[in-house]
């Protein structure tokens, strides 16, 4: 009996052993280095070709960057042959551009500030005060004062040897010099009637005894008067003419200066006359003591 042709076909042959334990080998060996660092498997040491040594005398940093090696070269050159995956982002190099944060834009420059009203460092020149610089005492300086109408006077005082004593006429002796008040009344004081009535302008001129036969006299104490001590004059008036004193001096009676103590005056003066030195039985006193003093107020 014939039979059909028959077709037979030879059994496929198998790989051979060893091909399958390296090929175990390397699944194995690329499944533990992926799951130790999270790296890509590395190429075969054959397929990367040693790098050309450096020219002598370059630097170490140029040898190191002349041929870069490691995994990600060698799977950026195996990537266009569709072998591999592009590598990952920790692989790649990072450009200039990414890595860079933007620069912001530059400010604008500031608008100059406006210029300062210059302020002098002192007030402007003007005229000078008329009154004294702050903290300094100015000069004393008397102020004037209305003269008083002609009106006899009647009493003297002065407190600060506390005279108040009253006054009478005094005239001229035989010699021209003045008359001294009587010696029997200690405190009675007196005025020159031929000349200024005190308070009016000019010199007027009063007299008094410094001792008596009785005692002490009015003027006893008049060398002890200061200046800026005041004497005051009461008057038929009822009006009070107030004197400052501005000088006491001691003349001997032989250089008595007469045009001095009864000069004529642009104001109201006052002169108080008495003796002083050192008394002598037969020549009395060698001296005068004269208290100039300026009207500087009326009441």
């Amino acid at each position: 009996m014939e039979t059909g042709p028959t077709t037979s076909t030879s059994p496929q042959p198998f790989p051979a052993v060893k091909h399958l334990v390296w090929a175990l080998v390397a699944g194995t060996a690329l499944v533990i280095s992926g799951t130790r660092d999270d790296r890509p498997p590395q190429p075969p040491a054959t397929e990367t070709a040693a790098p050309a040594p450096a020219p002598p005398g370059a630097s170490a940093l140029a040898r190191a960057t002349a041929h870069p090696t490691g995994p990600a070269p060698a799977l950026a050159r195996l990537a266009p042959a569709g072998l591999v995956p592009e590598p990952p982002y920790y692989l790649r190099r990072p450009s200039a551009a990414a890595t860079s944060p933007p620069r912001p834009a530059p400010l604008a420059p500031l608008p100059p500030a406006p210029a300062k009203a210059s302020t002098p460092d002192r007030a402007p020149a003007g005229p000078a005060p008329s009154g004294p610089a702050p903290g300094r005492t100015a000069a004393v300086q008397r102020p004037a004062v209305q003269p008083l109408p002609p009106s006899t006077p009647l009493r003297l005082k002065i407190p600060a040897i506390e005279v108040d004593a009253p006054m009478m006429k005094l005239g001229l002796n035989a010699t021209g010099a003045l008359e001294p008040p009587p010696d029997n009344s200690p405190v009675l004081t007196g005025w020159y009637a031929g000349g200024t009535v005190p308070g009016a302008v000019g010199t007027a001129v009063t007299a008094g005894h410094v001792d008596t036969r009785l005692g002490p006299g009015v003027f006893h104490d008049l060398g002890a008067v200061r200046k800026g001590a005041t004497v005051e004059i009461v008057r038929a008036d009822r009006r009070t003419a107030v004197f400052t004193v501005y000088a006491i001096e001691v003349y001997d009676k032989k250089d008595f200066p007469d045009q001095k103590v009864y000069g004529p005056s642009a104001r109201p003066e006052v002169r108080l006359i008495t003796c002083g030195g050192d008394y002598d039985k037969k020549s009395g006193y060698p001296d005068n003591v004269v208290v100039y003093a300026a009207m500087t107020a009326s009441r």
